[in-house]
């Protein structure tokens, strides 16, 4: 999954974010560079990715 989906560089960690984060639409990104670097992110493919991960495995 990673590696379809440009993270197969990264290095690994325990826990890749906070675990009492509480995400926002003030996360989302704003301005017009953020925005057209997050276009060409599958990103429904992805969360469909890792929900079959979570249910299946």
């Amino acid at each position: 999954v990673l590696e379809r989906f440009g993270f197969g560089d990264l290095a690994p960690v325990s826990t890749p974010m906070d675990p009492g984060l509480h995400l926002s639409k003030d996360m989302c990104p704003n301005t017009p560079a953020e925005v057209a670097a997050m276009k060409d992110k599958p990103y429904i493919q992805l969360i469909g990715a890792l929900l079959y991960l979570a249910i299946a495995t």
